[in-house]
């Protein structure tokens, strides 16, 4: 049995008092004649979860954790005792491939709620990585945003046509450097979804012929109403298409179409353009899985931002 006094493992001396704990918990001692900070145990503590500790919202330092619900973590500043929450059990709506995310140091969560403020809250990057309580640049926040943008460019989602008889079809404008480039969104008339979209540098019967087999696939001979504002491009392709049954509507009553145009043109406008050419068709599979997404998991999406 081993009864000799702990002593300073620097001069030897018993003469020492506690001060305070380390960063695993293990208690530390400071000596009393020469200054030297020492431990007589170590241990390695794991962490309890394995994502990045937040820090304080409102003085920056660090947080510890508080209490543990089913879905969220609650975390309280050591210093101004301030709470945050950070949840850990997010649910899955849509299946990601995770070679995508395998060099990211944050977990999927917090890249998509970067990626949701940014393209639904309509936020600047530097806003962004200060809304998000942990340390991260916001080229960081770009780079989540083009990344994920090119992985909802391969990973297409597909809609049932089966229950879809009436169509909304129309484009717009938008400006990069002096020179126009056309968006094609078509919307469901019932659920209000963009069933499919289309980015060119052309306004003819090809982008239509693109647009209408995006969205008819294989079913190239189902019945539905399409509705549009009377282009021309519209009627020319159509003859290629049998069973489709063209409607015309006035200028600014093509509202599915319009009301997504708008939100669109407010989204570029706020970000003050785009730096290159490439990234504009991402953003806009970006908008557009981001709008069909907050339709139908309006109630799981929220879960990211609670506080």
């Amino acid at each position: 049995m081993n009864n000799s006094t702990p002593s300073c493992p620097k001069c030897g001396s018993t003469n020492f008092y506690k001060n305070g704990n380390d960063k695993y918990g293990n208690q530390q001692f400071l000596c009393k004649d020469c200054n030297h900070s020492f431990r007589l145990s170590h241990s390695h503590k794991h962490k309890k979860f394995s994502f990045p500790y937040p820090k304080c919202p409102s003085c920056g330092k660090s947080m510890e954790i508080h209490k543990t619900h089913r879905s969220f973590v609650v975390f309280r500043c050591r210093t101004c005792h301030t709470k945050d929450r950070v949840p850990f059990n997010l649910p899955e709506p849509v299946s990601f491939v995770s070679d995508y995310f395998k060099y990211f140091r944050f977990p999927i969560f917090i890249v998509l709620k970067a990626f949701v403020l940014y393209m639904k809250r309509n936020m600047p990057y530097r806003t962004v990585a200060d809304s998000l309580n942990i340390e991260v640049s916001h080229v960081s926040i770009y780079k989540w945003v083009i990344k994920l943008c090119t992985l909802f460019s391969v990973l297409s989602p597909t809609f049932d046509i089966e229950n879809v008889f009436r169509v909304h079809a129309d484009e717009t404008i938008v400006i990069f450097k002096d020179q126009k480039y056309y968006v094609w969104l078509l919307v469901d008339h019932d659920t209000n979804y963009i069933l499919c979209w289309h980015v060119s540098k052309y306004r003819d019967v090809g982008q239509v012929k693109v647009l209408l087999e995006k969205f008819l696939g294989n079913c190239k001979d189902k019945s539905i109403e399409f509705i549009t504002d009377g282009l021309g491009a519209y009627e020319s392709a159509l003859i290629l298409f049998k069973n489709i049954n063209h409607v015309v509507v006035s200028l600014g009553k093509n509202n599915q179409c319009e009301s997504k145009f708008s939100l669109l043109k407010d989204f570029f406008r706020l970000k003050r353009g785009l730096k290159k050419l490439k990234n504009l068709e991402f953003h806009v599979f970006g908008f557009c899985i981001v709008k069909n997404l907050w339709k139908i998991n309006k109630s799981n999406i929220k879960m990211l931002f609670l506080r």
